[in-house]
């Protein structure tokens, strides 16, 4: 545990600030380059860049603080000490989603496609942003006697290092979603379906070993009653995808 990157009197910068920079950075990086590839305006695309980062930030913060409404209750001035961790990927992505709909829906782009694009980076985001986590101290995991788990100065015993199982996870589904942009066009909604399947799946199963959480009265944590929420909808939509094509195949249309 390292949180501190730069300290200059009391002016403090944090490698959880740091990581979440360089994530955002890459990530739009790669979706600018593959944005222009496929024929998007510049103006259209750095429009999506700045207001997706927005309600994704606004959207993980809010999240974050709602699950953990007690404690930001009674220290309500940390609300705005963002720079100290505490974003909700769950609602970065659910505020982001929904800006992206209504913003393709103006502007008269195709939603499906757009979602395809951006959605092949951002595990990658993902992934760097969980190096950021594990050296601030934040989203760790039950104690553990495997030889894997990492000691925290604040913890009594080791932990599992469930900040770099989500990253690890999160890379692979890159290069997952990365190879599927290949072999398959953008526009069918496979590529974006895939991410929420994989995302859902991590949080779901990683989750079980998180340290840091409080259960709910369903006896999971609230963050994969989300993630199996995520989980069915996307099923849903594929169902509904693949029904409305064998329809549309057979001239007719099935919803």
């Amino acid at each position: 545990m390292h949180p501190i990157f730069l300290k200059i009197g009391n002016f403090v910068i944090y490698w959880y600030g740091v990581f979440v920079a360089i994530a955002v950075f890459v990530s739009v990086y790669l979706f600018q380059k593959e944005a222009i590839k496929e024929g998007y305006d510049e103006k259209i695309i750095s429009q999506i860049i700045f207001w997706t980062i927005f309600f994704g930030i606004i959207g993980g913060r809010f999240l974050h603080i709602f699950v953990n409404l007690p404690y930001y209750y009674l220290h309500p001035l940390e609300i705005l000490k963002i720079r100290n961790g505490g974003l909700a990927v769950e609602g970065a992505i659910i505020f982001s989603l929904f800006f992206l709909i209504l913003y393709s829906k103006i502007k008269r782009i195709s939603t499906i496609h757009l979602l395809d694009t951006i959605s092949i980076f951002v595990p990658l985001g993902q992934a760097i942003g969980r190096i950021g986590c594990f050296l601030n101290g934040c989203c760790y995991g039950k104690y553990t006697d495997f030889f894997f788990g990492v000691k925290f100065p604040f913890l009594e015993k080791k932990v599992h290092p469930t900040q770099i199982y989500y990253s690890t996870s999160y890379l692979i589904l890159f290069f997952v979603l990365k190879n599927l942009s290949i072999k398959l066009k953008k526009g069918e909604g496979f590529i974006f379906s895939t991410y929420l399947i994989g995302f859902s799946l991590i949080r779901y199963f990683i989750d079980f070993l998180r340290g840091d959480l409080k259960k709910t009265s369903l006896d999971l944590y609230s963050t994969q009653i989300i993630a199996i929420l995520i989980f069915i909808g996307t099923g849903v939509y594929i169902i509904i995808k693949m029904l409305k094509k064998g329809g549309d195949k057979n001239g007719k249309t099935c919803i």
